[in-house]
């Protein structure tokens, strides 16, 4: 009898097979495929959330900051305040905050680099390891994360890099449009229209920094040929893509309403699933997006991995495909569940051994069973028979050409 999986095995490895099982039923689409990797490895993706939101906390803390800052400044000087309450008098404060957020900015922006850095190394791994996640191969959540923060850490900091170059312009344009429009210089529609065109810019830079990432950890292109790529998919993409940074964020969308009932579950969905479920998300469908318009391309690359692709004849029914006549011995199918090998626990002793072994011989036994009450069936009499019956059938089809 085969042994039953613990809860945690369960957690990490998925579901047990069962007598069910097929080829069938493994993923045939992208949405499917996503669906089974959140569902089987729903323990290595709180690992992979935890071990990527480690290295955001520099971050964090420099938003922080910048509040604890923001929140000093708003309590010093007289925003909004009655001025005949105590307060002293600014007669020239208008467009003081808008100074003061424009000087918040630049500092944040200025130590934003060092963020950036560490904040890479989280992204390098954990987009890799997910990666390997679609492609379905084995993932050790440790030692695949440090792998692929060897292999692209660099490509990753310098999409990061130039991503907040780009931001810090758009922000700091948009900084300096409220204090001309709060001191009454410029004309204020086009300032407007440049703060619009300052956001705008900011979301289109940020589905092009995803999609650095991502081609990025996938080829090994040069840098310039990555942002060339990669605005191209942006634009090319446009709607699709916008849709999918949404669903991708649905956690952090969740957390951001705000509502006081789901701030709890809001907290716990972010700590334990955002970012792995926005890497799921996005790495999925970019490697849709890859599949569809780059693998062809490419010599050598592997299409729809992780999709099990089922062939079909003309009418559309599925292909059986039977065994060669070449083979002498009859194969039994490969299940897992009528004889399985006992799986040796942490620390084990001589009696687990020998179930070790005596499962092994169970294996060989049921294999060597099948083979005998199955042996003859669809093999040539005679194989020289056989090959010289193939001869013929090429001498014929060479006549016929």
């Amino acid at each position: 009898m085969a042994k039953k999986k613990g809860l945690i095995s369960r957690l990490i490895e998925g579901p047990e097979r069962s007598e069910t099982y097929a080829a069938s039923t493994l993923p045939s689409n992208r949405w499917e495929l996503g669906w089974d990797v959140f569902k089987t490895n729903k323990g290595k993706m709180v690992g992979l959330n935890l071990l990527t939101l480690v290295f955001f906390l520099p971050f964090f803390f420099l938003l922080f900051l910048r509040y604890v800052n923001k929140l000093s400044l708003t309590g010093l000087y007289p925003f909004g305040q009655n001025l005949a309450g105590g307060y002293p008098f600014f007669p020239a404060s208008a467009g003081l905050e808008a100074q003061l957020e424009l000087v918040l900015n630049r500092q944040f922006f200025l130590y934003l680099v060092i963020a950036v850095a560490i904040a890479a190394v989280g992204i390098s791994g954990g987009f890799y390891v997910m990666r390997n996640m679609i492609w379905t191969e084995s993932v050790s959540v440790g030692s695949d994360f440090f792998k692929g923060v060897k292999q692209n850490y660099f490509v990753v900091f310098f999409s990061l890099l130039l991503y907040s170059a780009v931001v810090a312009v758009a922000v700091i344009s948009v900084n300096i449009s409220n204090y001309l429009i709060a001191s009454g210089s410029g004309v204020k529609w086009l300032l407007v229209a440049e703060q619009a065109v300052s956001i705008i810019l900011i979301a289109f830079s940020t589905i092009m920094v995803l999609y650095m990432i991502s081609a990025g950890i996938t080829y090994k292109l040069k840098f310039f040929a990555l942002i060339k790529n990669s605005f191209l998919f942006t634009v090319a993409l446009l709607p699709v893509n916008v849709f999918f940074v949404l669903f991708a964020s649905v956690f952090f969308l969740i957390f951001l309403l705000g509502f006081s009932f789901l701030t709890i579950v809001a907290v716990l969905l972010a700590i334990f699933f955002s970012l792995s479920m926005f890497m799921l998300v996005w790495t999925n469908y970019t490697q849709w997006v890859f599949d569809k318009y780059v693998n062809d391309r490419v010599a050598g690359a592997k299409k729809n991995r992780g999709i099990y692709k089922r062939e079909t004849t003309a009418d559309g029914s599925e292909i059986v495909i039977e065994r060669s006549k070449y083979v002498g011995k009859n194969i039994k199918p490969v299940t897992d569940y009528d004889v399985e090998i006992y799986e040796l626990p942490v620390s084990f002793t001589r009696k687990d051994l020998e179930r070790l072994e005596e499962t092994k011989a169970a294996m060989r036994k049921d294999s060597d069973d099948y083979a005998a009450a199955h042996a003859g069936e669809g093999e040539p009499d005679n194989f020289a028979e056989l090959l010289d019956a193939d001869a013929k059938g090429e001498d014929k089809q060479g006549d016929n050409e």
